[in-house]
């Protein structure tokens, strides 16, 4: 599970912060080898990646500790990217939290520095496509740190854990 903070909604949006987790779907198991890196803007700027006046303004209404990502020590964001291939090793399959931002957002960056992304396009998961199958609208968890990517991504394999096991559990009593 991906997620990421940006100052953006585009593919070329600045990004802040950059989380993942390794989970397993049929059970709550989510691994202890976590991935996070806070990028510098300054790397971003640099390649072009761009700013959006809403979203920094949105980010300057959200609470203190969704802000911390702005006073963490910061790495550049070929560091971030390389250092994210690296830790997706040969993982298959990628999540995140909507088909159109997170994945595609860490694609074109990918690109930028003329990376190879690490998961196969064919390979993304969307949460919010798990959220509304029939079953699964009222399942959710808890999240300790709303708009901290790593938290974010926790959460959000967590609820698509908690909504594969509520649909197999219905699955198995539709069978029997």
């Amino acid at each position: 599970m991906v997620d990421i903070e940006t100052l953006g909604l585009v593919a070329d949006a600045v990004i802040l912060s950059i989380g993942a987790v390794r989970f397993d779907l049929d059970s709550d198991e989510i691994k202890d080898e976590a991935f996070y890196a806070s990028v510098s803007i300054g790397s971003n700027l640099y390649v072009g990646r761009k700013i959006d006046v809403n979203t920094l303004t949105w980010w300057f209404k959200q609470p203190p500790e969704a802000q911390l990502v702005f006073h963490e020590p910061k790495q550049e964001l070929e560091t971030a990217l390389v250092s994210l291939q690296e830790w997706f090793g040969d993982a298959t399959f990628i999540w995140s939290n909507g088909a159109d931002f997170d994945i595609p957002i860490l694609t074109h960056a990918f690109g930028q520095f003329d990376l190879v992304v690490p998961w196969k396009f064919w390979n993304a998961r969307c949460v919010r496509t798990y959220k509304n199958l029939p079953g699964a609208k009222n399942i959710k968890v808890s999240n300790t740190g709303k708009h901290n990517a790593l938290h974010d991504a926790i959460a959000q394999a967590k609820l698509v854990q908690a909504i594969q096991r509520t649909l197999n559990t219905t699955h198995s009593m539709v069978k029997t």
